[in-house]
């Protein structure tokens, strides 16, 4: 089909009934508009659908990407992992090792005394208070007043802190008392209220 056949061609000679009958620039032209329909609507319904699905999976793929990255670097260090689980678990069992049972109660308060009497200390009163529970241990105060000089209730603190049986000691006050310390007349005797907290891990054992 050259351009002057195209210049011959009268739309108004033409049998949209018998395509047949059409000359050879109408079937030409009829053969484009189809090809280009045909193209046209195979990208919109198929192509461009998977275009989009496309965009879709490159997403993933990133996605998927970095959790595995996430999962390797886990994945490297869990040998790490498990040895630090395993000293945490070993430093717990010690510190329940630690923890007094409620039939050690009364045990824990003597070891208390022996601190007092060897730093120089009396212990006028001692009395257990109301346990507290809290989630996986019991707290069990014990007031104290204990009598002596300053440097002597230093060493009862001391001693106390050093105890096997994990003890922790607040809210105290210090008051001046009567008369002096025996072993040294030049010190004036003192009088200390504090407070001693110990803790149990079986908290549903009630002292």
């Amino acid at each position: 089909m050259d351009l002057k056949n195209l210049n011959d061609l009268d739309v108004s000679d033409i049998d949209f009934t018998n395509m047949g009958s059409w000359p050879f620039a109408g079937k030409a032209i009829m053969a484009a508009l189809v090809f280009s329909l045909v193209v046209f609507l195979g990208f919109y319904f198929f192509i461009g659908d998977q275009s989009d699905a496309l965009v879709v999976i490159e997403r993933k793929e990133i996605d998927l990407k970095k959790d595995f990255e996430k999962k390797q670097a886990k994945a490297v260090n869990l040998e790490a992992y498990k040895r630090q689980m395993q000293t945490i678990k070993d430093s717990f069992q010690t510190l329940l090792q630690q923890l007094p049972k409620a039939d050690q109660m009364a045990e824990l308060l003597d070891e208390i005394s022996y601190a007092a009497t060897g730093a120089g200390c009396d212990i006028s009163a001692a009395s257990f208070k109301k346990e507290v529970d809290a989630e996986f241990y019991s707290e069990k105060p014990i007031e104290i007043q204990v009598t002596g000089g300053y440097h002597q209730l230093a060493v009862f603190v001391s001693r106390v802190s050093r105890l096997p049986r994990i003890v922790t000691l607040h809210d105290f006050t210090i008051q001046i008392g009567d008369g002096n310390v025996s072993s040294s007349p030049d010190e004036k005797l003192l009088v200390m209220n504090i407070t001693a907290k110990t803790y149990r891990a079986d908290a549903g054992d009630k002292q």
